[in-house]
């Protein structure tokens, strides 16, 4: 895939219930790479990428009440058909038809201008500063696993991987009570960022036994719940050997394709490995309002922010880690 700047027309409201946007912020994500590489399962080229974001509102459609022009806002960027079981219990985050931003059927983010419906609007809390608002979309998939894996008070936790998805998981696992949170990564940067972000530990799992350390930290039992935020198939049976018996492992991090896993290990120990999608309104409500109230400080995940018509560098800085940076945003 080669990533160049086209003009386009400028997307306009067809239905009563749309809401046109101008992006102010918008982060590149793992998934932007993956179709940068041609390896996604639905970006796929010719496309306009792009899902984390923040803008204002510049137009709405006639029957929009719920945000008007000149409002600051994020977009929850999927919705779903609304008429499957999944969407019927209110997890349209699992809905199999869902429409996802940034593909050829929704264009996203790298440009300019967006339409979207309006239940996918969500305005920014007045805490909230425009940088950061593009950074609530992979909070909230951090909360979404947290809360889907029932992490609690006392909890001992592990998160394989340090990037925007890890260190969202480490602000909503302390928020949940956790007493212990183990965080790994390859980098040292992302590894210091952890500990600043509050980790128990960051660890270099090219180094150092990240199994034997959670059971250091517990009592030799091993970790409650295993965040898996890098889709790696090394680290997610390294994520099974660290779960304590009965304990939980959440896949966050999206495979290219399918890894091979050791059942041994997921029978043996009685595991439960369960599997997490994105999110729900819900939790982009909890993550806006999180970081408005201070609860979860954000201030050390945006690296570098560079101009729009340095999108093909800052693809390059991210694909090939150029530079340190845990989230790189692109600004309009």
């Amino acid at each position: 895939m080669v990533v160049a700047l086209h003009d386009v027309p400028e997307p306009v409201i067809s239905q009563p219930h749309e809401v046109k946007i101008r992006v102010a912020y918008t982060g590149i994500c793992g998934s932007e790479i993956h179709a940068y590489h041609g390896t996604h399962p639905f970006r796929v080229p010719p496309v306009i990428s792009g899902h984390e974001l923040s803008g204002i509102v510049t137009e709405v459609g006639s029957a929009v009440t719920a945000v008007q022009p000149g409002d600051r806002v994020t977009v929850e960027p999927h919705y779903g058909c609304g008429h499957c079981r999944a969407c019927r219990e209110g997890a349209y985050n699992a809905c199999a038809s869902k429409q996802v931003l940034g593909t050829q059927s929704w264009p996203g983010s790298f440009g300019e201008l967006i339409v979207v419906p309006e239940a996918t609007v969500v305005p920014l809390p007045a805490g909230v500063s425009m940088e950061q608002g593009a950074l609530i979309e992979p909070i909230a998939v951090g909360v979404h696993a947290v809360r889907r894996a029932g992490v609690g008070l006392g909890d001992t936790v592990a998160i394989l991987g340090a990037g925007p998805i890890g260190l969202g998981l480490l602000l909503a696992a302390q928020a949940a009570g956790a007493a212990t949170t183990l965080v790994t990564d390859v980098s040292a940067y992302h590894r210091g960022i952890a500990v600043q972000m509050g980790a128990t530990a960051a660890l270099d799992p090219a180094t150092e036994d990240v199994a034997a350390a959670a059971q250091d930290y517990s009592g030799g039992e091993g970790a409650d719940v295993v965040f898996l935020g890098v889709a790696v198939e090394a680290v997610l049976n390294d994520g099974l050997r660290t779960a304590r018996r009965r304990g939980t492992v959440m896949e966050v991090a999206m495979f290219g394709r399918p890894p091979a896993i050791n059942l041994h290990l997921l029978q043996n120990k009685e595991l439960r490995l369960l599997g997490s999608n994105m999110y729900t309104r819900e939790d982009f409500t909890i993550s806006a309002e999180a970081i408005a109230s201070g609860r979860f400080d954000t201030s050390l995940m945006i690296s570098k922010i560079m101009p729009m018509d340095e999108v093909v560098a800052a693809m390059d800085l991210v694909d090939r880690r150029l530079e340190d940076a845990v989230k790189v945003l692109l600004r309009f």
